[in-house]
């Protein structure tokens, strides 16, 4: 064999390992799939999603370059929810986010090994999605957006010194408006406040379950329910036909005609969501990742109040309420 041929074949093994060797490198950069995905899309959810990715850059998991960031909404349809999610798991997902507690129900259900966080979820426990909050097990952990309840009453009762019944319009098939409910009476029994609720399973229940409180009611409470937000504009303008006050559980809902909140920043939320992703992204397992309940970790509520809201409902907004408000509308 001439020394040309030798030496030629020694070219060619060394390019062809170094093209495996180039092909090796480049599978292990490529880009880990996180698939994100919501019941239905409302502001303070897609507030949570972009949250969330900015928490995955702020710990160096940039979408496009680190990462590659998918994302599909259910529409509000659960049989939609249910076939995302075993798209999710066929795609190959690495990591998933789940934002509402429908959605990270139906994620846990397809997959039992690829790592979830889920996000605005309000009872992750009660909705049987973990066992506790601290080093949760198995494979999911995450945001809960339980709303600080204690503080909407106090804001409440500061702008209706004589609330003693309060209205709750929901969803009975949402787990958590269900635990909303729950956790609202037992707040609101300490202050001598009464809840009475009207159950709303569809979005076109909303106006005949908000009419059957009208004239038992001092007020209305809207949850941060995705069936009744849907439909805040109806609860609104009954509010101010009949001049009931209508508070709500998110802060967004101020903007939409509510009266008052004390609600979450919800890209805050996200942004915790994405901080355990990225940390889960990094190596650690999500059954040793803390869960945590958004307000109790975040050093500031955001309180809104809405003056063109007030007068329509016939409420005079003390001064020192004003003076709290993070932000007016009207």
């Amino acid at each position: 064999m001439s020394e040309f041929m030798v030496d030629a074949r020694m070219r060619v093994g060394l390019m062809a390992w170094a093209l495996t060797g180039f092909a090796g490198r480049a599978a292990q950069a490529a880009p880990k799939r996180v698939m994100i995905s919501t019941i239905v899309e409302v502001p303070q959810l897609i507030e949570t999603k972009d949250g969330v990715i900015q928490g995955l850059a702020e710990r160096g998991f940039v979408d496009g370059r680190d990462i590659k960031v998918e994302y599909l909404t259910a529409n509000g349809n659960a049989s939609t929810q249910q076939q995302i999610a075993r798209k999710f798991v066929g795609d190959g997902a690495d990591l998933i986010v789940a934002i509402t507690t429908p959605t990270a129900q139906a994620m846990i259900s397809a997959t039992s090994s690829i790592p979830i966080v889920f996000a605005a979820v309000t009872d992750p426990i009660k909705a049987k999605l973990i066992a506790r909050f601290n080093a949760p097990g198995g494979n999911i952990t995450g945001v809960s957006d339980a709303p600080p309840l204690t503080a909407q009453l106090a804001l409440f009762r500061e702008i209706l010194p004589n609330l003693k019944k309060l209205g709750f319009v929901y969803n009975p098939g949402l787990d958590s408006s269900n635990a909303t409910l729950e956790h609202l009476r037992a707040e609101g029994a300490k202050l001598g406040v009464t809840v009475t609720e009207a159950a709303a399973p569809t979005t076109n229940e909303v106006i005949p379950a908000t009419r059957k409180l009208v004239g038992s009611v001092d007020a209305i409470y809207v949850p941060n329910d995705t069936t009744v937000v849907a439909a805040l504009e109806t609860v609104v303008k009954i509010g101010q036909e009949t001049r009931i006050p209508v508070f709500a559980g998110e802060t967004r809902a101020v903007d939409r005609g509510a009266l008052a909140s004390v609600g979450l920043d919800y890209v805050e939320v996200g942004k915790a969501a994405g901080r355990m992703a990225a940390a889960i992204l990094g190596g650690a397992k999500p059954g040793d990742v803390d869960a945590v309940i958004a307000y109790q970790t975040m050093p500031n509520l955001v309180v809104v109040v809405n003056r063109r809201a007030a007068q329509a409902m016939g409420v005079t907004l003390p001064e020192a309420v004003l003076r709290k408000a993070t932000r007016t509308v009207g």
